[in-house]
This record gives C-alpha cells, sequence and structure tokens, in this order.
C-alpha cells in the first residue's frame, strides 16, 4: 500500500510545520506533496524546510483546484488529504485512518473531530462529509468528471460521488484534532468574509449537487417520456 500525501495550502505560515512534522518517517507515504495556492505569507519558506514536493501555484485558485494539481502531480495508490491548519495531529491519528483503508473493499476513510474544540467537534457530528482529512483510492478520484471549480465544495462533491457510484465509505474518529478558526488565523474581519466565503462554496456545490441535477434528470425524463 503507497500513499501519496497531497496538502492544499494557503497563508497557513506557522501552521503548516505542525502537519508536515508528523508525516516524517512514516514508511507507508509514498511522498508528500503541498500545493502552495497562492500564499503572500511565509508558507513557502516553512514547506522548504522539509523533505516534500512543492508546487507553487501563481495565484489563489481555490482548494478544489489546489488538490486537482496536486493529484496530477502524484503517483500512489492512495491518496491523503489533509489540511495545512490541523492542530493536534499524531501519527496514530494516520493509522487509525489506514487499518481501515487496508480492509476489504473500503474505498474511502474520512478523519472526524472529536474531542478537540466545540464549534469543529459539531460540524463533524452535524456534517462528517465536509471533512477535508480522508484517505481515497486513486481509481476513486481519476474517475471523477472535473471538480475544481466547486472550491470549499470539494468534499461534499467527492463524498456524493462516491455514494452515487456505490463505492465504499467508513468514518473514523480523531480525538483531539482541531482547525485554527479562520478569524485567529486572519483577523476577525477577514476571517469572517473567508468562512462567509467559503459557506457560499459548499452551499453552491449543495445546490448543483441536489437541485441542478435533479432538474436535468428530470428534463431528460420528460424528454423521452412524451
Amino acid at each position: 500500500m503507497d500513499i501519496s500525501v497531497i496538502i492544499p495550502a494557503y497563508n497557513e505560515e506557522g501552521r503548516i510545520g505542525n502537519v508536515l512534522s508528523v508525516l516524517m518517517g512514516f514508511e507507508m507515504i509514498k511522498e508528500i506533496i503541498v500545493v502552495n495556492d497562492g500564499s503572500v505569507d511565509q508558507t513557502t519558506q516553512e514547506v522548504k524546510k522539509y523533505p516534500v514536493t512543492l508546487i507553487e501555484l501563481p495565484f489563489n485558485q481555490g482548494k478544489a483546484a489546489a488538490i486537482k494539481r496536486g493529484l496530477e502531480a502524484s503517483s500512489g495508490e492512495w491518496i491523503l488529504f489533509l489540511d495545512a491548519d490541523l492542530k493536534g495531529l499524531s501519527k496514530e491519528h494516520l493509522i487509525s485512518m489506514i487499518e481501515y483503508a487496508k480492509r476489504e473493499n473500503i474505498d474511502m476513510v474520512i478523519g472526524t473531530f472529536s474531542k478537540g474544540k466545540f464549534i469543529t467537534d459539531l460540524s463533524h457530528k452535524i456534517a462528517p462529509f465536509l471533512s477535508g482529512q480522508r484517505l481515497i483510492r486513486r481509481a476513486l478520484l481519476e474517475s471523477m468528471p472535473h471538480f475544481e471549480h466547486t472550491r470549499y465544495g470539494i468534499e461534499m462533491m467527492i463524498t456524493e460521488y462516491a455514494r452515487k457510484m456505490g463505492y465504499q465509505i467508513k468514518k473514523v474518529k480523531w480525538p483531539y484534532v482541531y482547525h485554527i478558526p479562520k478569524e485567529q488565523k486572519r483577523g476577525w474581519i477577514k476571517g469572517k468574509f473567508e468562512k462567509y466565503a467559503m459557506y457560499c462554496n459548499i452551499l453552491s456545490t449543495v445546490f448543483e449537487i441536489y437541485f441542478l441535477s435533479r432538474l436535468k434528470r428530470s428534463k431528460k425524463f420528460q424528454k423521452y417520456s412524451s
């Protein structure tokens, strides 16, 4: 089992090192790819301290586009997506995910937060399909249609596609792991704006998946039944 790790990063200086340090010396990890999505801080300099592949995007293109670029550059049989701002991550969390992936007929394992911070725990309890921490068979991702336009809706798009195509999904709890709030990373006003943009991306993806697709199917049905 060989794993390619893809970490999309946008202005994550002071945080991405916490994630990269956990990945060092992990024998099942074939490669680590960080996609710097147009950061204007010291993210690049921090990433260069580690023996990883760094891809620099010239401007911010969104999480989905960064993931797509990382996938194109990767070669692992399995792809591990990790967010760049995780706190509390340990090798034990990764091992728990990998052990499930080794089991027969499991195609995607999603890591969900618990016992960390109230807000992130609650969001993963209500909507675990929004988690960005997931280990996925490469074949699943390569069979997906174009998804780079979804930005922050990428996790929902992958989950819905996997369900639709009959892939087997497993959730595993990651205790004491959480995200740094955007308000803390960017400042209150900019953080709120980025969080609002993120939720708009997610809602747009929900609309595309559950409403536009059903409308298209309905029109096709009317066309062929008339």
